[in-house]
């Protein structure tokens, strides 16, 4: 547990240092821009377990503006024993800066959970 809370504190201590917390997310751009993200985790971010895409609906908004920086800056889906994470790389880089990811996760952050 106190690993946990070290881990998370180090997260939340990257993402204030990028500035995507402390800009805050804007859930109106952030749907236009998830309608790509749809097509493999779900209109709703339920996910889709044939295609190995987790459900995103009731993340934390920091952790999947994390993710979306490690697959973005290659630190994951670089690896060819990754296959999934080799698929989501590339999308990632469809997303222009922090500010977008911000505006995806306050989408996200919006739907039901499922």
């Amino acid at each position: 547990m106190k690993l946990q809370t070290i881990l998370s504190a180090a997260a939340l201590a990257a993402l204030a240092s990028t500035g995507a917390l402390a800009q805050g997310g804007d859930p109106a751009k952030g749907q236009a821009l998830f309608a790509t993200c749809a097509a493999c985790h779900g209109a709703n971010a339920e996910g889709m377990e044939a295609l190995n895409a987790p459900k995103l609906s009731g993340q934390e908004d920091w952790y999947i503006i994390r993710q979306l920086q490690n697959f973005k800056s290659g630190v994951r889906g670089t690896n060819p024993r990754d296959t999934y994470g080799m698929q989501m790389a590339p999308m990632a880089q469809i997303l222009p800066d922090d500010q977008a990811m911000a505006d995806v996760a306050a989408y996200i952050k919006t739907l039901p959970q499922q």
